[in-house]
C-alpha cells in the first residue's frame, strides 16, 4: 500500500518538476550574410545557450520574416535608422547588436519573465502599460528643474541695471512735478504695466516655441543662448561700454528719456510702462527667452501661466522696492549713484548665473 502511494506521488511530481525546469524562451533574428550574427551564433553554441534556453531562430532575409521583425521593432518604438540584426527578444526586453547580446543576454533573460515566446501585439500592449506605470512611479524632475532655473533667470532680470535707470528717471520726473504721493502711484503703476506687458509677451513667445516639438534641440539651443548671454554680461563686467552693452542701446536712450520726461501723472506712467517695455526688451529678453524655451519643452499651458506670473513678479520686485524706498525718504540721486557704482558687479552676477544655467542645460543632453 505504501509503495503504491509513493509511486503515485512520484508520478504526480514529474509534471511539476518538468514545469519548474521549463526553458525560458526568446526569438532571435539573424541573417546568413551578417558577420555580427555569426559572432552571436558562435557565442550561443560555445556556451550551450541553445541547449539551456528555447530560442526560436528566424532568418530575417525573407520579406515575410523581415515584416515580422519590424512588428517587434514597432512594439519597442525603434526608429528606422536604428533597426537591424542580430537582435533578440524575450519577455519585455530587446537586445540589438552582437556585443550587447554577448555581454548582456544571460544576465537579462534570467532577470526577465520569459516563460513564453514574445508576440509583437501583446508586447506592444505590455510595454505601453509598463511605461504608464513608470511615469506614475518616477518623480517629475521637469518641474523642479524649471523652478530652479526660473528663479535664477528671474533674479538676473531683476537686477538688470537698465530697468533700474528707467524707473529712477520716471519717479524723479513725476516727483519733481507732482509730489511724493503721485510719484508713489506712478512707480507702482509703471511696475504693474511692465509686469502685464512682459507677461503677455511671454505667453505669446511660449505658444510660438511650442510649435517646434524638438525638446533636445530646443534645450541645446537655449543652453547655447544662455552661455552667450552670460559671456556678454561678463564682457560688460570687465570692459563696460566696449563694442556693445547688455542694456538699452545707447542710440535708443535719448528717445526713451524724452518719452519718460513727459510723464507727470500715474495714468501717464501706466501707459508709458507698456511703451518703455519695448525699449527694455533687448537688455532683459535674454534670460526670459531661456526660461520660455524650457517651459515650452517641459510644462503645459496652465502651469506655464503660474510660472510666468512668478517670474515677472520677481522681475518687477526691485522696481516696487525702489518706489517704496523713494516714498519713505530714500534719495533718488543716491539710488542712481549706487546703480552706476555697481553696474559692473550687476553684470558679473548676471553673467555667472546665465553661464551656470547654460552649462547645466547642455550637460543634460551632451
Amino acid at each position: 500500500m505504501k509503495k503504491t502511494i509513493l509511486i503515485i506521488l512520484i508520478l504526480l511530481a514529474i509534471p511539476l518538476l518538468s514545469f519548474g525546469q521549463e526553458k525560458k524562451k526568446a526569438v532571435y533574428f539573424y541573417s546568413k550574410t551578417c558577420a555580427h550574427c555569426v559572432k552571436v551564433n558562435e557565442y550561443f553554441q560555445n556556451n550551450g545557450i541553445y541547449d539551456k534556453y528555447d530560442i526560436k531562430k528566424v532568418e530575417a532575409d525573407s520579406a515575410e520574416n523581415f515584416s515580422y521583425l519590424n512588428k517587434f521593432f514597432d512594439a519597442f518604438g525603434v526608429s528606422a535608422q536604428k533597426r537591424g540584426y542580430p537582435v533578440i527578444f524575450f519577455g519585455t526586453k530587446m537586445l540589438i547588436g552582437d556585443q550587447p547580446i554577448i555581454d548582456n543576454f544571460l544576465k537579462e533573460i534570467e532577470n526577465n519573465n520569459a516563460s513564453v515566446f514574445p508576440d509583437p501585439a501583446l508586447l506592444k500592449s505590455a510595454l505601453e502599460q509598463q511605461n504608464k506605470q513608470d511615469a506614475k512611479t518616477q518623480p517629475d524632475k521637469s518641474k523642479s528643474i524649471s523652478l530652479s532655473i526660473l528663479a535664477g533667470a528671474a533674479l538676473v532680470d531683476a537686477i538688470n541695471p537698465c530697468a533700474f535707470a528707467v524707473l529712477i528717471l520716471l519717479v524723479a520726473t513725476v516727483l519733481s512735478s507732482g509730489g511724493k504721493r503721485r510719484a508713489l502711484f506712478s512707480g507702482l503703476l509703471f511696475s504693474f504695466s511692465v509686469f502685464v506687458s512682459y507677461f503677455l509677451m511671454g505667453l505669446g513667445l511660449y505658444k510660438t516655441i511650442t510649435v517646434f516639438n524638438f525638446p533636445q534641440i530646443i534645450s541645446i539651443i537655449i543652453g547655447v543662448i544662455a552661455i552667450i548671454i552670460g559671456l556678454a554680461n561678463l564682457k560688460d563686467a570687465l570692459w563696460y561700454g566696449k563694442f556693445f552693452v547688455m542694456e538699452v542701446p545707447f542710440s535708443w536712450r535719448p528717445k526713451m528719456q524724452v518719452i519718460i520726461k513727459h510723464v507727470t501723472s500715474p495714468i501717464g506712467a501706466l501707459g508709458v510702462g507698456f511703451l518703455v517695455s519695448l525699449f527694455l526688451l533687448p537688455c532683459t529678453s535674454g534670460p526670459y527667452i531661456v526660461v520660455l524655451g524650457l517651459l515650452a519643452e517641459k510644462e503645459n499651458l496652465s502651469r506655464t501661466v503660474s510660472l510666468l506670473f512668478l517670474y515677472n513678479l520677481i522681475f518687477i520686485l526691485p522696481m516696487v522696492v525702489i518706489t517704496l524706498g523713494m516714498y519713505f525718504g530714500l534719495k533718488l540721486g543716491k539710488l542712481d549713484e549706487i546703480r552706476r557704482n555697481n553696474i559692473k558687479l550687476l553684470h558679473a552676477i548676471a553673467g555667472v548665473v546665465m553661464l551656470f544655467i547654460g552649462i547645466y542645460l547642455l550637460y543634460q543632453w551632451l
